[in-house]
């Protein structure tokens, strides 16, 4: 023992050399006032070379993701998360919408959260673990050979000649570069298309007011406890509040789509769809965080008025979502624009990559404004074309899930997460296809990405 005491090196006998590190500094200011600071050339280290980049690890990139590597594309995903699934997970978001009939890899992601017993049917949807969830599809993505990293965001595109060459990734590595053949953005936002200098449209014609955004949050103790509708659950609430007089006052009118409490595979476990913050631009870092601390105080509070309501008393609150559901923000201006008459009209194309078919959706972005929100306005089963997903100005470039290229009122129904990860497989093929033939997403054939999806077992209309 004396020994080997005697061949330790203490740390502080070691040299100030041997134990100080530095890093590379990211580039210095060269000029700095109460406006702007102007940044040095900075010479940014590449810290990977691959076929196709996927920005975004929610429902939308883990099918990218999956898809591109299935194709054989050396894939890289990047989540800001420390895990996958995004809303799913981070989000907390059930239930699991207008997933029948998606094929391909979106039901191969239900077949393995029904083997793990982390599945269930609700009402006109379905219902998963959300811990499960984590476990399944980070199985999935290191099965495919798909590389992800976590805690880092895509803070810039790589633009070079009106090509997006790949993107500048923040994280505790630091600053480095992710270059692609092909990159694909799933962030939800269109962030990578928007520092790419796409055109995009925000909120709606009349106002360019959002829809609101909603903190999920979960709670146990619920016994059993079977909702009837949102209407019967808001009355019950009310009457709550009133009966006890509770200093609280319910975040939306008496609608269809709050309050919802959503029973999830685990034993007297629910989700909570009920939190609504009006008014906010998710584009804007304060507003976000005042909306999240809005939104938190509004579970607490709901949870305060489920215990007053009778089947309710032993309700806890046993988390609020680490990250709250932005429903609406950027939607890319791409080659085509999906309008509410093509909702309505049901309409097909010969380049689609999936259909929705979920009702349009829009809570109400500003409640006492007198404009009519087109909430649950008249629409069919229809086809989402291949070019929604080709962003206008640059190549390079696509963009799958909620920020593609559609109208406010056909947003609204093809935002549901069981059409973002069937966007967001036809994308993540497209991708590895443009990257194995060395050209760029627009010169693709939509109507032979159609057939090739269709093989693999995507869904379509018939």
């Amino acid at each position: 023992m004396e020994r080997f005491q005697r061949n330790v090196i203490h740390p502080l006998a070691q040299t100030e050399t041997e134990r100080t590190r530095r890093d590379s500094p990211h580039g210095f200011a060269v000029a700095v006032d109460r406006s702007h600071v102007v940044e040095a050339l900075r010479h940014t280290p590449t810290a990977a070379a691959v076929d196709v980049l996927v920005a975004g690890g929610g429902p939308t990139g883990v099918g990218a993701a999956l898809a591109a590597a299935r194709e054989g594309a050396r894939t890289l995903l990047i989540e800001r998360h420390g895990m996958l699934g995004g809303v799913w997970t981070a989000g907390l978001l059930n239930p699991f919408f207008d997933f029948e009939r998606k094929g391909w890899l979106v039901a191969e992601l239900i077949e393995a959260l029904k083997a793990a017993g982390a599945w269930q049917k609700w009402r006109w949807a379905a219902t998963f673990d959300t811990e499960a969830m984590k476990r399944v599809l980070e199985a999935k993505l290191a099965g495919a050979g798909v590389e992800f990293w976590y805690h880092s965001l895509v803070a810039d595109a790589i633009v070079e000649g009106g090509c997006v060459r790949g993107a500048i990734i923040e994280s505790k590595s630091g600053r480095q570069a992710v270059l692609a053949k092909v990159t694909v953005d799933c962030t939800g936002d269109g962030d990578v298309a928007a520092r790419a200098g796409v055109p995009y449209d925000l909120g709606r014609l009349t106002d360019g007011l959002m829809q609101p955004l909603t903190l999920m949050f979960e709670i146990e103790g619920i016994r059993g406890f079977e909702q009837k509708d949102a209407f019967d659950l808001y009355d019950r609430m009310a009457q709550a509040i009133r009966k006890h007089h509770l200093d609280i006052k319910l975040p939306t009118g008496r609608v269809n789509y709050a309050p919802w409490i959503i029973t999830v595979p685990r034993m007297d476990t629910a989700a909570v769809q009920m939190t609504h913050v009006y008014r906010v631009n998710p584009l804007d870092v304060r507003a976000l965080t005042r909306a999240t601390v809005e939104a938190r105080q509004q579970a607490h509070d709901a949870v305060a008025v489920f215990r007053k309501i009778p089947a309710l008393e032993t309700v806890q609150l046993t988390q609020t979502a680490p990250a709250i559901g932005v429903r609406e923000a950027r939607r890319v201006r791409g080659h085509y624009l999906l309008t509410l008459e093509d909702l309505q009209a049901g309409r097909r194309f010969d380049d689609a990559v999936t259909f929705g078919a979920f009702g349009v959706d829009i809570h109400e972005p500003a409640p006492g404004s007198g404009v009519p929100s087109g909430h649950h306005a008249r629409m069919r089963p229809y086809e989402i074309p291949y070019r929604c997903l080709l962003p206008q100005a640059v190549d390079g470039l696509l963009v799958a899930g909620r920020c593609i290229s559609g109208t406010h009122e056909a947003h609204a129904s093809y935002r549901v997460t069981g059409t973002c990860m069937a966007m967001g497989q036809a994308a993540g093929m497209a991708a590895a296809w443009a990257a194995r033939e060395n050209c760029v997403p627009a010169l693709l054939d939509g109507p032979s990405l159609r057939r090739r999806l269709a093989e693999r077992g995507a869904g379509f209309l018939t």
